[in-house]
C-alpha cells in the first residue's frame, strides 16, 4: 500500500456541519473539527473532477455482481483511504501535530493533567461488561484541553503526568448571517435568514491527514496492475471540503504524519485502547467485537490468513479467516466514552436523478478521545491484542475513511476501593 502524507489548508471559511438541524435561534453548529468521512469525500470527489471519464491506466470497468452493495455506484477509485485529519501548527519552522485529548485524563489543582484511576463497578449501574468505572484523582472545574501536541500525548501513552500543557489556540468559530436557497430554482427565499456557524483556522494551522489509493488495473499484466492515483496528480491542487463549498488546498507534507506509538510494558496483562478518530458501531458504544455479556475480545489475528477462493464473497472469505485463526484471550473490564456524534450526509444517487438527492440516516459515533481498558490472560496475548488494536481500523462501518483508529498503551491499574 502506497501511503501519502498531505496537508489541507482552507483559503477560506469551512462549514462542517453535523445531524444537528439549522432552525430557529440554532447557529448551525458548523464549526466543527473535519470528520474523518468529510475528509475522505472530499478527496475521492477531488478524484472525480481531476477524471470526469475513466481513465485508460484505470483498467476495465468494475464488473456487477450479487455481492455489490452499491449498484449505482461507479467503484471508480474505492481503494482510497484515509487517516486524519489533525491540526499542525507550524511555529518557526517547526511543525507540531495534535491529537485529540484522552478523555481519561483529568485537570489538577496545579492545572496539570492526570491519568484517572479505577473504582470497582459492584453496586453500581454500569453497564456490562464493565468490572471498572474511571474516576478523577482530584475534582475540579478545569476541563482538560480539546488537542494535545505530539510530545504529551507520547507522556499520555506512557503513563505519566503531563505538566501544565500549553492551550493552543488553533481555530475560531464564526457566525454568519445567510439567506435560504429554493433548491428546485436555485433562487433565495423571501424573508428567510438563517445563521450559521463557520470554521475559521487560525494562519499557522493547517490539516494534516494521510491517504492511499491503490487500485489494480484488471487489463493489465501483474507487474503493471497496481497503480497509485495520488502519483497521477499535481501538486498543491484545490479541493472542496465540507458544505457550502468550502475550498482548501493540497499539498504534500514535508515529512512524514506518525501516528502516536508505543511498545508494551513489560510484564504489564492490561491494554488501554484510546481512540484517535470517532467509531461507529452496530452495538453502539460498545466495539461490535467485544461480547456485549463478558467483555470477551472476538477480534482474531489474522496474520496467516488464508487466500480468497475464486468467485468468494468477501464476507464469506472474511468468515473463513476468522473460523481458521485462534482466539485472543482478553477481555474488556472498563471503558471511559464521550457523548455521542451525531452526524449525516447528502446521498446526491439516493432520489430521483431530476432531484437534489435524499439526506442519508443519521448515525451515532463514539468521540476521539474515548479510552477502553482490556485485560489478558498472558503477555503473549497482550502482545497478539496490542497488534490487532494498535493503528487499525476497528469500525463497523467507514473504516476505510478513517473511523475507529486508536493506540494502544500499557495501563497502570491504580485501584481506588
Amino acid at each position: 500500500m502506497s501511503n501519502h502524507d498531505f496537508t489541507l489548508t482552507p483559503r477560506d471559511l469551512l462549514f462542517m456541519h453535523d445531524a444537528r438541524p439549522m432552525e430557529a435561534s440554532d447557529a448551525g453548529q458548523g464549526a466543527n473539527w473535519p470528520r474523518p468521512d468529510q475528509l475522505w469525500n472530499a478527496v475521492i470527489n477531488m478524484f472525480h473532477r481531476q477524471w470526469r471519464e475513466m481513465q485508460a491506466w484505470e483498467g476495465d470497468l468494475h464488473t456487477q455482481n450479487q455481492y455489490d452493495k452499491h449498484a449505482d455506484s461507479s467503484f471508480r477509485f474505492g481503494a482510497l483511504q484515509t487517516i486524519g485529519p489533525f491540526p499542525m501548527k507550524e511555529e518557526k519552522g517547526n511543525k507540531t501535530v495534535f491529537f485529540p485529548c484522552p478523555l481519561d485524563l483529568s485537570v489538577d489543582n496545579d492545572g496539570n493533567l492526570q491519568p484517572m484511576k479505577l473504582v470497582s463497578a459492584d453496586g453500581t449501574d454500569m453497564p456490562k461488561p464493565l468490572k471498572y468505572a474511571f474516576q478523577a484523582p482530584v475534582l475540579g472545574k478545569q476541563k482538560p484541553p480539546q488537542w494535545l501536541s505530539a510530545k504529551d500525548y507520547a507522556t499520555y501513552l506512557a503513563g505519566e503526568t503531563i505538566d501544565k500543557p500549553k492551550s493552543e489556540k488553533l481555530y475560531t468559530a464564526e457566525r454568519n448571517i445567510g439567506i435560504e436557497i429554493n433548491p428546485e430554482t436555485g433562487t433565495t427565499v423571501n424573508s428567510k435568514l438563517y445563521q450559521a456557524e463557520y470554521l475559521r483556522f487560525e494562519s499557522d494551522v493547517t490539516m494534516a491527514f494521510s491517504a492511499s489509493c491503490d487500485i489494480r488495473a484488471k487489463n493489465r499484466t501483474l507487474e503493471e496492475r497496481k497503480i497509485d492515483v495520488f502519483e497521477k496528480l499535481s501538486y498543491p491542487m484545490d479541493t472542496v471540503i465540507g458544505g457550502q463549498q468550502g475550498v482548501a488546498r493540497l499539498n504534500g507534507l514535508e515529512g512524514c504524519l506518525m501516528l502516536p506509538h508505543v511498545e508494551p510494558q513489560a510484564g504489564s496483562l492490561k491494554v488501554r485502547w484510546t481512540l484517535l478518530s470517532p467509531l461507529v458501531s452496530t452495538a453502539g458504544w460498545l466495539p461490535s467485537w467485544i461480547d456485549a455479556e463478558n467483555g470477551k475480545v472476538m477480534l482474531k489475528p489474522l496474520d496467516n490468513k488464508p487466500e480468497r477462493k475464486s468467485g468468494e464473497s468477501r464476507d464469506a472469505w472474511r468468515k473463513r479467516c476468522q473460523e481458521s485463526c485462534p482466539e485472543i484471550k482478553a477481555c474488556l473490564v472498563a471503558a471511559r466514552i464521550g457523548k455521542p456524534i451525531a452526524f449525516s450526509g447528502w446521498d446526491l444517487q439516493g432520489g430521483d436523478k431530476s432531484s437534489a438527492g435524499v439526506p442519508k440516516k443519521t448515525l451515532l459515533a463514539v468521540p476521539a478521545g474515548s479510552s477502553y481498558v482490556f485485560e489478558c490472560n498472558s503477555v503473549e496475548d497482550v502482545k497478539t491484542l496490542w497488534k490487532a488494536l494498535d493503528g487499525k481500523r476497528l469500525s463497523s462501518i467507514y473504516g476505510e475513511k478513517g473511523f475507529g483508529i486508536g493506540v494502544c498503551s500499557s495501563f497502570q491499574l491504580r485501584i481506588n476501593n
